[in-house]
This record gives C-alpha cells, structure tokens and sequence, in this order.
C-alpha cells in the first residue's frame, strides 16, 4: 500500500514535520555528493547522448527563499512536451479561479403549436457527456417545444481554426489531437474496437458505446494473421486533401479485442446529432435542416430555452494536469484567450498563450525564453525552459490556489500519469508532478519530497533521443531517484 505524502506547498504534513534519520543500509546522499552523482549518470548512454536540461531547488518557504541545488542547461530552451500543461494549468487557475464553470446554451423562439428554430451555442465545456445532452432534452421538452424546424449549430466561440496549424498530420486522426471547438461531446472522441475475423480476413470494426455510430470513410485493409504470426501495429492514416481514413495492421486470430480512440471529424455536428436523438425519445420531431450562421445568424434566437453549467474548474483541471487530456488544456488555452486576452487578433490560442506568458511573468517567471504556440504540449514548435517550469511550480506553491493546484497533479505510484511509475521504491507517494512525451522527447517536472529531506521542486526535459519513450522515462527516474536519496544534516 502507497502512502500517500504531504509535498509541502505550505501544506506539509505532520508526518513531515520531522525528517527521520536512514535506517540501516538505506541509502544516504549528501549535498556535497549530489551534483557529482548527477554528471556521473548523465554522462552514461544514452543520457550522454541526447539534450538534457534540469533544475533542482529546495521548496521556497515564508522567510527561506529557494536554493538552487543543481542545474545543467536550466536556461537552454526545449520542447517540453506535456509538461507545458503546468504553465497553462497556472495560467487559468490565477486567472479564472477555481470557481470558473462554462455554459453551453441553446437558444430559441417558439412559434405555433411549439415549433422553434433552435440554436446550439457552446462555449468548450470539456465534461459533456450523453447525461448533459439528455439534461438540455429534457429542458427544452419542458419549455414545451415540440418540434425542431431548423438547427443553427452557433460553433463560433472559439475564434481561430480548432485544430492547431503546429499539430503533425500523423497526429490529427487520433482522439489526442480532437479538434477543439465550441460544442463538445464525450471529449470529441469516439472508441473504435477491432476484434480478429478469420485467416487472412479483415478485422470485425465495432463503435462501442456510441449513440450515434459514425458514417465515416473507413477503409479497412487490416488483416487476421495464424497463430504465432508477426502482428503489424495498427495504425490510422489520411491522405492529404481527402477526408478517407485508411486502418492498417494486423492481429493474430486468438488475440484479444483492441480498441483505437479516434477523433471526432465534426463534433458540432455530432453534439446536434445527439441532442436530436434525445429529443426524438421524448416524443418530439426534429425533422429539420442543419444550418451553420455566418455573419448573420438568420434566426431571432434572444431567448435561453435551455443551458448547463460545467462542473468547476477545480474539479477538472486534472484531466488536464494529471490526466494529460490535451483537449482540456486547449480549452483552458481559448477560454483564457477570449475571455481574458487582448481585443486584437482573431485566433483564441494565441491570444491565449499571450495570456499566460503575462500572467506568469506577473507570478514572477522568467517567461521571456518562452515560445507557446498551444495549451497541451502537443506541439512540437513550443520551447520552454527548465528554470521557467520550476518557477511556476515555486509561485503556485505559494499561491492562494497552491492546494487546488497540487491536488490537479498525478501522485507517483498513485493516479494518473505517473500511476505505474516510481512503484514500487522509496518515491511512491512522495513525487506529484506533470509528466510529457513525444516522439525523442520526455519531460517530468513536480514537487518532490525525499524521505530525510525538505521538500524540492525540479524539472527535467530530455530532447532530441533516439530511444522509445518508455526507456527514457526509466533513465529519467533513476535520476529522481537518485535525488530521492538526499538526507540533511551529512
């Protein structure tokens, strides 16, 4: 059993009150041996081969500003993969509160006999799921509208192209890359499961859990391979300029079911396409064009037939942080952009990164390094400094929200991202951070508390490696491991 341990941000502990001296045979780390132990591990392969950027500072405390206990590269910039989610996950807490909740509406007149013209307007709430749609249904029912004469779907909230330009294209048929847009259902993404057929024919494709299973241009050139055959990995791919997906690979006949997340090509259209599914259930017709509103919305639609709320901030931001859901953080990234980002400019997230660059400097981090192009990290043109990711974590543990911030993080051996890491060993319980990957990259960066030494706060970016992401990941946690071993007083 995990236990689970204060990680400071002025929320220490008794347990941590009093550091314990090692036990016998445990492991001890100087001070004095630290920054030696580190360049001796990062001088060994692959390490020595790739770029390596890391800073280790004590836990700033009222009265005990921060030491700096080890950096290399700390203010070299690199791409941070999802570690970058911290910074806009600050961002917005600073700026929306904790309190922040998002409302979807569908606007309306009614007419005669309860016939209206009914339009969807969404502002990104990221948690919608079939009970919402069901929730708004059963409003409208109650406002008796009794039949749909025309859809508007108002998809116009969020100003800018919902799939960011930076995103590679190999990503964007996957549910990781979903567009992020104004009317979001189930996360804009949809389950596809592939079960072996018989020899040398295609796999069976199912939509579980789909209300509204999609008519997509699929085409299927997996195949079923004998018993102890070469499985080929199942991959999705587009051609440019053309909306067909192509599934490819292979799984041997007795391999279990697989399943593929899948981004949803037009979410506004499939939130319609529910919300039209749960009228049709309370007895009312819907039979009516699907229209989208230009300049001019063509439709007196002044009166609120039915609305939700999204739950508050504070309890999804960890989708975000703990989670890695990237269209949680493009969300937080758009919604800062219009509701708090300068007039000028069209595009949502980048006067959203404009957001954060400014609202971090104002907590006091060095954002000048920074270049942000989305929220998530997806992106492979975002560069962020080590130094600047431990500034963040340094000014929300100081904040009004340090707790509501702490708790959005992923526990080592415990939840989230870092559920399976660190487990089992001596920083189960004791590690909260933000992990990151992409492809020759992988990030860590989080509040550390070693079991006979005060609270640290580090980052550490790896770029630019030619091994898998789960080999770097290994390398990058003996490092924290190896800090782990600090003790005072040696």
């Amino acid at each position: 059993m995990v236990k689970l341990i204060g990680l400071g941000l002025g929320l220490v502990t008794a347990g941590l009150a009093v550091l314990l001296s090692p036990g016998p045979g445990e492991a001890v780390l100087c001070e004095a041996q630290l920054a030696p132990r580190l360049q001796a591990r990062l001088a060994q392969p692959p390490l020595d081969r790739a770029d390596l950027g890391m800073v280790l500072q004590t836990l700033a405390r009222p009265g005990q500003p921060q030491r700096t206990l080890y950096s290399r590269q700390g203010d070299r910039r690199f791409t941070p993969a999802s570690s970058l989610k911290l910074l806009t996950t600050a961002a917005a807490l600073d700026r929306l509160g904790p309190d922040y909740r998002i409302r979807t509406s569908v606007y309306g007149r009614l007419g005669p006999g309860g016939v209206a013209e009914l339009r969807l307007v969404g502002r990104g709430d990221p948690t919608l799921g079939q009970p919402q749609i069901d929730q708004l249904a059963a409003q409208l029912a109650a406002a008796e509208v009794t039949r749909v004469s025309r859809w508007i779907l108002d998809d116009r909230y969020f100003s800018g192209p919902a799939l960011n330009p930076t995103w590679e294209w190999e990503d964007l048929q996957y549910a990781y890359a979903a567009p992020v847009n104004g009317l979001i259902l189930n996360r804009n993404a949809l389950s596809l499961s592939l079960t072996p057929g018989g020899i040398g024919q295609p796999l069976t494709l199912t939509w579980p859990g789909s209300v509204f299973p999609p008519d997509w241009p699929l085409v299927n050139q997996t195949t079923t391979v004998a018993p102890g055959g070469l499985p080929q990995p199942l991959i999705l791919t587009r051609q440019l300029g053309s909306p067909d997906l192509y599934l490819q690979g292979s799984l041997t006949i007795e391999a279990g079911p697989r399943q593929i997340e899948l981004a949803v090509l037009d979410p506004s259209l499939g939130f319609q396409q529910a919300l039209a599914l749960a009228l049709e259930a309370r007895g009312l017709q819907v039979e009516a064009p699907v229209t989208r509103p230009g300049a001019d919305l063509g439709v007196a639609a002044d009166i609120e037939l039915a609305s939700l709320l999204s739950p508050p901030l504070r309890d999804w931001l960890g989708a975000a942080n703990r989670d890695s859901h990237n269209l949680s953080a493009e969300v937080l990234l758009k919604t800062l952009g219009v509701t708090q980002g300068p007039p000028e400019g069209t595009d949502a997230s980048q006067r959203g990164t404009q957001v954060i660059k400014t609202t971090l400097a104002t907590l006091g981090v060095d954002t000048s390094p920074l270049y942000l192009v989305d929220g998530s990290g997806l992106s492979r043109h975002n560069l962020v400094t080590p130094r600047a990711l431990v500034e963040t974590l340094q000014a929300m543990a100081q904040h009004p929200q340090a707790r509501v911030f702490q708790d959005s993080l992923a526990i080592a051996g415990v939840s989230g991202t870092l559920r399976q890491r660190f487990q089992p060993g001596p920083l189960a319980g004791r590690l909260q951070g933000k992990s990151g990957a992409l492809t020759g990259n992988v990030a860590l960066a989080g509040y550390l508390q070693p079991p006979h030494y005060p609270p640290l706060v580090f980052s550490v970016l790896i770029n630019h490696a030619q091994e898998p992401a789960g080999e770097l990941r290994h390398h990058l946690d003996d490092i924290l491991e190896l800090v782990g071993q600090l003790s005072q007083g040696c």
